[in-house]
């Protein structure tokens, strides 16, 4: 099936590698359009998907169509298109906009019961397959619709069905976690550098660290203390390291991440 893009940023960048390298789709079954064609097309060619100039052709084209607009741009960019993206299944990307947005969105068409479509927020590891996407459990898809979107976002990594009452909370701890992964490894390599290590290999090591790391939880289902305490050993090197953490604040410090996220929503 063909898989379309309104909207060609960062985040459907990183989908579109995941699903190439996840051989879920051929670059050349893959559609694309953005504001700005002539950026588009130099993205596109990245890629090797097909650019196209509007969202029209993309809806027209493909069977599966992300939207990934920025959020105050999602009325403007379906309302045209309503007609032509009957008979597809839309997946929408656009960080705030529920399955009671769209809906209201294509209150004003007849045709908009027919529209399928579901919220998720996929985060940027979804271009090596090792994302996790959020998904909401509200959505209009029939069984096999369903299954066709799970069996899509999981050739990206893992997915979860949140309430759409929590989604949006579940959504900054899973899409703007990335960034604070990254300025972690960065704070642990840069440490190792500054004793002597080589800035590449301790950003190496720290990434491996970190995905291991992670990834021994997913399996196990330990609890991430509990994890702690294993490394931790009474008298060794890991709890001088803990002990200094905690007194420095930093579960209160990664919090206030999310917390500013939150105070900001209340503006």
């Amino acid at each position: 099936m063909t898989v379309g893009f309104i909207g060609f940023g960062h985040m459907a960048t990183a989908i579109c590698k995941g699903l190439i390298k996840a051989d879920y789709a051929e670059p050349r079954d893959m559609y694309a359009c953005a504001a700005d064609f002539e950026k588009l097309k130099e993205r596109a060619a990245e890629v090797g998907v097909r650019a196209v100039e509007t969202s029209g052709e993309v809806a027209k084209e493909a069977g599966i169509i992300f939207i990934a607009v920025k959020p105050g741009q999602v009325r403007e960019v379906i309302e045209p298109i309503v007609d032509d993206l009957v008979g597809r299944v839309i997946i929408s990307v656009a960080f705030g906009i529920d399955f009671d947005d769209y809906e209201e969105m294509l209150s004003s068409t007849k045709r908009a019961a027919k529209v399928k479509h579901i919220s998720v927020i996929p985060n940027t590891p979804v271009e090596v397959c090792q994302g996790i996407t959020i998904c909401e459990e509200k959505h209009n898809l029939d069984a096999p619709e369903l299954e066709m979107v799970k069996g899509i976002l999981k050739k990206l990594g893992e997915i979860e069905f949140i309430s759409t009452d929590k989604m949006w909370l579940a959504g900054e701890v899973a899409s703007c976690g990335p960034a604070y992964a990254a300025m972690f490894i960065e704070a642990l390599g840069d440490a190792g550098v500054k004793y002597g290590l080589d800035r590449e290999v301790a950003y190496r090591i720290v990434s491996q660290m970190v995905a291991g790391t992670g990834h021994l939880q997913v399996e196990t289902g330990k609890a991430p203390g509990l994890m702690a305490e294993e490394v931790a050993t009474p008298g060794g090197v890991t709890i001088k390291g803990a002990i200094a953490l905690k007194e420095a604040g930093f579960h209160q410090v990664v919090g206030k991440a999310i917390d500013a996220i939150e105070e900001s929503k209340k503006k």
